[in-house]
């Protein structure tokens, strides 16, 4: 038998070697394929909670009303004899509207007048006639009884003076109410008579109304009502001019709300020199209810799901979801009323992707 070469035998020795050597890491390899790869750090955006001065506001829709309202009603028997104003037409306080009849309330008028100076003529007698008796009655010069009828002359003298005056009075009355006069200054809603037609005590005439200011009622929600109170400020537009904004000012607010709706009904008065708002417009409103202070994180922070809102608060690290509830919405950001803290950080971005309990890496909102 030949021996093997010596390279045969080198050849082999650095097989046995290479194998011995893939065979040790063979296991190494086998681990390290198994073990799962580090996750990268989840980065999210975040912004604080932050505190603003907050303009409280709410919006209702209201109407518009008189200031005042009345029917003037005929307090003479006559017929109309001039007509001074109609539909439409303002007038001021004071000014005639129409006339009735008044020749015979000038007749009547002009007889008072004439007892009246007819029972002052019987005073003055009566009275040049009692100061004489007073002194003869000194001097003993006439009995107790003529003194007497002389006296009571006197005071029947004046107790007639008297009623003269005032049927004068009621006479001259009488004679102005020919006259009917507004009694503020208005606008004419309606002309009830005409010229010649007969009237009596009590009949409609005019119907007059005032709008300056104008009255604008409105229905606050319940929810609001503890803010209000008389003095606050209000705007409002109507559909005729919605471009023009008007202001006013809270009057009156009703004692108790309404048991159907549940809202509070507030009055305002409005300044209105040009009579542009008019009764029986309905009006857009705004309600200044104060300020305060209130806490507000950026629109995005907050997602809504079934009329849930929620946020994902960082707290050292982990990604917290909460739930919170809103208040109004801003251009600057969304009002947070319960469920946050100031300056805790709510996450911005991505919500959608996030998870409660995540691990995460804050990366500040820039500010806008």
């Amino acid at each position: 038998m030949k021996p093997y070469p010596m390279r045969a035998l080198y050849a082999g020795a650095l097989a046995l070697a290479l194998l011995c050597c893939c065979s040790c890491r063979e296991p190494d390899a086998a681990k390290a394929a198994q073990e799962p790869a580090k996750p990268a750090r989840l980065v999210v955006v975040v912004a604080p909670a932050r505190e603003q001065t907050l303009t409280r506001t709410v919006e209702v829709q209201g109407a518009l009303f008189p200031r005042e309202k009345t029917v003037l009603a005929a307090q003479a028997d006559g017929a109309i004899s001039a007509v001074m104003a109609d539909f439409g037409d303002r007038v001021a306080a004071g000014q005639v509207l129409c006339r009735i009849d008044p020749r015979e309330y000038r007749l009547r008028l002009d007889s008072a007048r004439a007892q009246l100076e007819q029972a002052q003529a019987r005073l003055v007698n009566a009275t040049a006639n009692f100061h004489r008796a007073s002194e003869l009655k000194e001097n003993g010069l006439i009995p107790q009884q003529q003194f007497d009828e002389i006296s009571s002359t006197l005071r029947v003298a004046r107790a007639d003076a008297e009623a003269a005056a005032n049927a004068v009075g009621l006479a001259q009355t009488k004679f102005d109410y020919t006259y009917v006069r507004a009694p503020f200054a208005a606008y004419v809603q309606k002309r009830m008579v005409s010229l010649g037609e007969h009237v009596g005590t009590g009949t409609p005439v005019y119907e007059l109304i005032a709008i300056d200011p104008i009255k604008l009622r409105a229905s606050i929600p319940e929810r609001f009502v503890p803010r209000l109170r008389v003095g606050l400020p209000i705007n409002l537009s109507v559909e005729a001019n919605p471009e023009r904004v008007y202001s006013g000012v809270v009057r009156r607010i009703a004692p108790a709300l309404d048991d159907a709706s549940r809202t509070l009904l507030i009055e305002a008065e409005v300044p209105n020199p040009d009579g542009s708002l008019r009764p029986g417009y309905f009006a857009h409103v705004t309600v200044n209810l104060g300020r305060d202070r209130a806490l507000f994180v950026p629109q995005s922070a907050v997602m809504r799901y079934a009329g849930v809102s929620r946020v994902f608060v960082l707290e050292h690290g982990v990604l917290r979801s909460r739930e919170v509830e809103t208040g109004v919405t801003l251009d600057t950001g969304i009002e947070i009323v319960k469920g946050l803290r100031p300056g805790e950080r709510v996450v911005t971005s991505d919500l959608d992707r996030l998870a409660d309990g995540l691990k995460a890496v804050a990366k500040e909102q820039s500010p806008s």
